[in-house]
């Protein structure tokens, strides 16, 4: 089905859909020989969490699964993992932030062990926080998963985010957005919503990204259907 899409990837949950422990060494092979033969290949892992990164209730346990999986991508050949890790605390001196940027640390310089980037989605955080938080962070990469619906979601402006976060980021996920009322926002079909996808997909050229573009559509009455529509949208823009 993906492969009628028209998508080069796929990304897969690595804590529900496709475990470290679900593949043995020649399951992995076979796994990838399966794709291969469609035109696919493994684009990234995300690893979603049960609480925020630095939560410190089974934080070990959380580090330890995050670095499997991130070893699981590099096995699969993709090099990134995306995780939302919760929003970044407010206050530089608070003892919050410190355990996060502990956390990070730890899981930057396992990622400069097996190739595999930590690339954090934001929860509503400016772009100035977040690249301060990952400037930070100097014991290995770090990256950005750039959701425009999260910004739009969060009353930012997705384009000005991007000329701003741009040489942090490391993937993309293609989701639409509208404002509402109250303040937040809801998920639409990739087109119908406030991102202005001909000029992101102008910003992504000039800062010659070379990642990946993942159509993800978390609602709706027909989600792979979005997807699918997602993935022709923006190759038709692109292609403008």
């Amino acid at each position: 089905m993906a492969a009628e899409t028209g998508a080069s990837g796929l990304q897969f949950d690595a804590r529900e859909q496709l475990k470290p422990t679900d593949l043995s060494e020649t399951g992995r092979r076979q796994f990838l020989h399966t794709l291969g033969e469609r035109e696919l290949s493994v684009a990234s892992l995300t690893m979603p969490l049960r609480r925020v990164l630095h939560d410190e209730e089974y934080l070990d346990v959380r580090i330890e699964a995050i670095k499997q999986a991130m070893q699981f991508a590099w096995d699969l050949k993709a090099r990134v993992l995306t995780c939302r890790i919760g929003r970044v605390p407010d206050d530089a001196e608070s003892h919050e932030r410190s355990r996060m940027l502990e956390v990070l640390s730890v899981l930057a310089s396992h990622g400069n062990h097996v190739g595999v980037t930590f690339s954090i989605t934001p929860s509503g955080d400016a772009p100035e926080t977040l690249r301060s938080l990952i400037d930070d962070v100097d014991t290995g990469p770090l990256g950005i998963d750039f959701d425009p619906a999260e910004r739009v979601m969060s009353r930012q402006k997705a384009v000005d985010s991007l000329r701003e976060l741009h040489s942090l980021v490391t993937h993309v996920t293609l989701r639409d957005a509208v404002r509402d009322v109250d303040g937040g926002g809801r998920e639409v079909a990739v087109g119908r919503g406030e991102c202005d996808w001909p000029e992101l997909l102008a910003v992504f050229d000039e800062m010659n990204y070379t990642g990946w573009l993942t159509a993800d559509r978390t609602a709706g009455d027909d989600p792979f259907g979005d997807v699918t529509r997602a993935v022709q949208f923006v190759r038709n823009v692109a292609h403008q």
